[in-house]
């Protein structure tokens, strides 16, 4: 069984169980279109999010996208 992970998420404290991105979204629901994710300030591209893992203490931020014109 794998430990619960504390990162910071979007500025708010936040614990999963997991180590990497696709861990944190699979625990928060979330579908990968439509948002971008960085980590200790670096956007992490989609085709890393089940490789890239997280620390204890990461800063995380999942921005979506808005459509308009």
């Amino acid at each position: 069984m794998s430990e619960r992970l504390t990162i910071h998420l979007n500025d708010q404290e936040h614990q999963f169980v997991g180590r990497t991105l696709q861990n944190l979204l699979d625990d928060l629901g979330r579908e990968q279109q439509g948002i971008a994710i960085a980590v200790d300030q670096q956007v992490v591209p989609k085709s890393r999010w089940v490789h890239t893992e997280l620390t204890s203490g990461s800063q995380v931020y999942i921005f979506e996208s808005i459509a308009g014109g």
